[in-house]
């Protein structure tokens, strides 16, 4: 292990941006020879030559070229009077590091590093540090930290609109995008009134509603019901640009996932149904996604736990027998975040459940009614309402530029704010570089 190995990582900006690494600082010696002041604080030759010694060793660990030696002199006086003036700010604006914050900054430094405590505090012997001077250290390191915290990442924000301006030219590329699409029509005609139409659509938000609850495929329905070219091969229409479909198809493809079935839309030639088979030209990360509710009747103990059964038995043979699940759901459940919303637990990935309910929910059918599972949370009846396979790539795409925009945003603010700490600052140098 190196000397001075220790760090707050990365949470703490100093080391992100550029020659901004934190030194250890030593207790200044009586005959220390003061190089800077800094409002009414100094820095010593000592300090200065510890930083030193630790920058030279940064750079070879991370197997860098060292600049000029004048260039790193420099550099490292930057970087040190940037760090007093931080932590000057600190103390001055009241930001203040109690005993306590510093015992558990250090169980977690000991963590980090796979050590226990005492294994931290022996090897801080080894390396000639004593515990005051290791504490001081991490003091002023916790106090920068809040300091960026405060005055530089609350600050900062990412709009919709840049992460959106970002994809957008990301996506230009898209265009060469080829899907494989499957297509039912369902006949109106140009003299069709608006009752007309609105009978027809919504026999085909039937039409998807039976298919996606497996009463019937695509591919069946499209051979009973479509009146498109494509009926008898089950609605296909193979693989296909945006570029040679018509508008309304094009952009409702925009917004689709492999699998997904289209909202019925309105063209005057007829109500369309696409189901996306498969897509080219597109990296996807597919998540299963259940959509279930629930109804919860807490329970403690065994006695508990059985006469929650019986209920939730009593209940499901009233859902079977036509009763509404989410006006039960709203006047039973007692999990008060899902009964105001019917019992709807939104859309589940793996793990947002415990175990033994994700396992009863996972073995459902769409539409089934469990029987009553218990969970450390009580006894619970579920219903399966959808299933899906959520392209999750464009999501983690908009998370990735999100925090690039946020680094870049921070590095600029970061940069702007130790200007102004500098030009509000004394800041005496007492002796020329060349001299050090």
């Amino acid at each position: 292990m190196q000397k001075h190995f220790f760090s707050l990582g990365a949470g703490l900006f100093l080391v992100m941006i550029s020659w901004l690494a934190i030194a250890l600082p030593v207790q200044a010696q009586m005959l220390d020879r003061v190089l800077v002041v800094v409002n009414d604080d100094i820095i010593t030759l000592g300090e200065f030559e510890k930083a030193l010694t630790e920058m030279r060793s940064k750079l070879a660990q991370a197997d860098q070229a060292a600049p000029s030696e004048r260039e790193l002199r420099e550099k490292v006086i930057e970087q040190m009077v940037f760090e007093k003036l931080l932590q000057l700010h600190a103390v001055d604006t009241g930001i203040n590091v109690s005993e306590a914050m510093l015992d558990e900054a250090t169980k977690n430094l000991a963590r980090q590093n796979n050590l226990s405590e005492e294994q931290l505090f022996q090897q801080l012997q080894q390396d000639d540090i004593s515990v005051e001077e290791f504490r001081k250290n991490l003091k002023n390191q916790l106090l920068i930290q809040r300091v960026i915290d405060r005055d530089v990442k609350r600050q900062i924000s990412v709009l919709d609109s840049e992460v959106d301006a970002i994809l957008g030219n990301l996506s230009q590329g898209q265009a060469n995008r080829s899907y494989n699409i499957s297509h039912i029509q369902l006949a109106i005609n140009d003299e069709s009134s608006a009752d007309e139409i609105e009978k027809v659509t919504k026999r085909g938000e039937e039409l998807r509603r039976q298919i996606l609850a497996g009463e019937i495929s695509f591919e069946d329905a499209a051979i009973r019901y479509s009146r498109a070219g494509t009926a008898e091969d089950g609605g296909k229409l193979g693989w296909k640009t945006k570029a040679q479909l018509p508008a309304l198809f094009a952009e409702a493809l925009s917004n689709m996932k492999v699998g997904d079935i289209s909202a019925p839309l309105v063209s005057p030639g007829g109500i369309h149904l696409l189901k996306l088979n498969e897509l080219k030209g597109a990296q996807q990360k597919l998540l299963s996604q259940t959509r279930a509710r629930h109804i919860l009747l807490k329970a403690k103990n065994k006695v508990d736990i059985q006469h929650a059964q019986g209920e939730l038995l009593k209940i499901r043979e009233r859902i079977l027998g036509g009763e509404d699940f989410a006006v039960l759901a709203t006047d039973i459940s007692q999990d008060p975040g899902s009964a105001i919303k019917g019992g709807d637990l939104g859309w589940l990935n793996k793990g947002d459940t415990v175990p033994g309910f994700e396992k009863a929910m996972d073995a459902m059918q769409i539409g089934e009614i469990s029987q009553p599972v218990v969970s450390q949370f009580g006894v619970h009846l579920i219903q399966v309402q959808e299933r899906r396979q959520q392209d999750v790539s464009e999501q983690n795409q908009r998370n990735m530029i999100r925090e690039q925009i946020g680094r870049r945003k921070i590095a600029e603010k970061y940069e702007q704010f130790l200007k102004q700490l500098k030009t509000k600052a004394f800041i005496d140098y007492r002796t020329p570089i060349d001299e050090i």
